[in-house]
């Protein structure tokens, strides 16, 4: 049986010094292609089209859209969110939208989980503009990760898959659907099944009792 078929090829492109956003100084980068290969038994032989490209921080290892070589930081002007960060608020946010309507607790549980998966904070009305931005788009959480893949480094991905695992088990339930919706995620992100069993075995250990954080409660570390 012969097995083929496409999957992306990371390359670095070039280097050099921006200023990071996330970091707020500046730092070396390196710029990385994304371009689509023709496999034949998971080996890339013929390479297809570039499907994206990105500025890696060589210090946070956030990833951020080419445009950011081109960006200072300017009073009052705002900074530019890593891609991974843009990811999994909207993510997080889609899943939400799946009864119609974001609730107030589930406000709180997306910032929680921001919070815990990225290491910084993300406001109420970040989230409720996300939300509106969604509403406007009928887009599944599998096609909206396919489109931004390209643009996420290996790191970016992992957390993305955590934050969605946060999100599934918040009821204290990881459903068969919910276990599904994992594999789909993996698969619009190009992460192999072992990488994601991987991750899940992470994110599912139980911690030490010292290394909980204080809001973090023993039915919380089962998760």
């Amino acid at each position: 049986m012969i097995l083929f078929g496409t999957r992306g090829v990371t390359t670095k492109a070039a280097n050099g010094h921006f200023y990071c956003p996330s970091c707020a100084s500046e730092n070396a980068y390196v710029h990385k292609k994304v371009r689509r290969f023709f496999t034949l038994y998971f080996i890339p032989v013929i390479p297809l089209d570039l499907v994206g490209e990105y500025i890696e921080c060589q210090v946070c290892k956030d990833t951020f859209k080419k445009e950011v070589l081109a960006h200072l930081p300017q009073p009052g002007s705002g900074e530019i969110e890593a891609e991974f960060q843009r990811a999994i608020k909207h993510v997080m946010v889609l899943m939400a939208l799946a009864d119609g309507q974001v609730e107030e607790a589930e406000i709180q549980s997306m910032r929680h989980i921001f919070s815990r998966v990225a290491g910084r904070d993300v406001s109420e009305q970040d989230l409720r503009d996300e939300a509106k931005f969604a509403r406007a788009g009928s887009q599944t959480v599998s096609h909206y990760l396919g489109e931004v893949s390209p643009y996420i480094n290996d790191l970016g991905k992992e957390m993305i898959i955590k934050a969605i695992f946060f999100v599934a088990v918040a009821d204290g339930v990881f459903q068969d659907a919910e276990k599904q919706l994992l594999a789909d995620t993996a698969k619009a992100l190009e992460v192999s099944s072992a990488h994601l069993k991987g991750i899940l075995a992470e994110v599912q250990a139980p911690p030490s009792q010292d290394s909980l954080p204080p809001q973090l409660t023993d039915d919380d570390a089962r998760y």
